[in-house]
């Protein structure tokens, strides 16, 4: 498909994740070009493999979703984590810094350790807890370091309607048990990937003059698993109960933050985009099953 504004097609790194593949399905539906690579694809964490896609596609802008997002499994794989999600992040960050092609990368919310329970601005400073959040740290780091234009967005709690993330595993497990379980002492922003796929590309559309440095995407509010559960219910009009349990109760390898609610004011001014409850922003996303897009294992 030939592009309606840029010559060159857009690389989405991660294609067969979550959001690379909404992102592709996005490119789609605006009628832009758009290049997809999974792991087998392209591996961002040798040198030779980044150099030859670059040169091979010469994209106009990288979007980089590729990524080791195992929370719990970083901690038993300290070392795959940092590979991927610190150093293959330099790798490719300095390889378009070399040939002058912008880069949007994707970062967490769990760079972020406890602190004042106030909205996260970008400059905010950063305390992970885990491995996990270590890894994107050095990531961010990397990137900036890099000298190459463009920018990192931190998102939370992505879901989309398909896929493995929370939205569909609390569909799973209450359709399966009649009930749910759900941790209410952790706050967060639950963030649409389809809404945030459209996020991307209007940033990536901007090319050379998209934000630098880094910026948070968020939906307005802010909520807990608990009250996240409940909303998905009610959307899918079951009458069951969520109950309210706290993190000791669910033990895990991965300490979470306690409060990782990030402010999307800023990038929204920036960017002229309208401020979207997250509620809205899930019923929008709901309205999306079975429209065609990603189907995702």
């Amino acid at each position: 498909m030939e592009s309606k504004t840029n010559p060159h097609p857009w690389l989405v790194t991660g294609a067969q994740g979550q959001l690379g593949a909404r992102l592709l399905w996005a490119a789609a539906s605006r009628g832009e070009a758009a290049v997809g690579l999974g792991r087998a694809d392209l591996d961002i964490t040798r040198e030779e493999e980044v150099a030859r896609a670059l040169d091979h596609h010469r994209p106009s802008v990288v979007l980089n979703t590729a990524a080791f997002t195992g929370v719990d499994a970083a901690e038993s794989e300290q070392e795959l984590a940092m590979a991927v999600n610190g150093h293959g992040v330099g790798i490719l960050a300095r390889a378009c810094a070399l040939r002058g092609i912008p880069m949007v990368h994707l970062s967490t919310d769990y760079v972020f350790g406890e602190g004042a329970r106030a909205p996260r601005q970008p400059n905010d400073p950063v305390q992970p807890l885990g491995a996990y959040g270590k890894s994107k740290q050095a990531g961010e780091a990397q990137f900036l370091a890099s000298g190459v234009q463009g920018v990192v967005v931190r998102v939370s709690w992505l879901y989309d309607v398909e896929g493995r993330n929370f939205l569909t595993t609390m569909l799973r497990l209450a359709k399966a048990n009649g009930e749910l379980k759900v941790v209410d002492d952790q706050w967060g922003v639950p963030t649409s990937a389809p809404l945030l796929a459209g996020a991307l590309l209007d940033m990536a559309s901007l090319g050379e003059k998209m934000p630098q440095g880094i910026w948070h995407y968020a939906h307005e509010g802010a909520t807990t698993w608990h009250g996240f559960a409940c909303e998905i219910v009610a959307l899918a009009g079951w009458d069951i109960p969520v109950h309210r349990m706290s993190t000791e109760d669910f033990p895990t390898a991965a300490e979470r933050p306690q409060w990782s609610v990030l402010d999307g004011t800023a990038l929204q001014k920036r960017m002229g985009w309208h401020g979207l409850p997250w509620q809205e922003a899930l019923k929008s996303t709901w309205n999306l099953r079975g429209d065609g897009g990603p189907l995702l294992r």
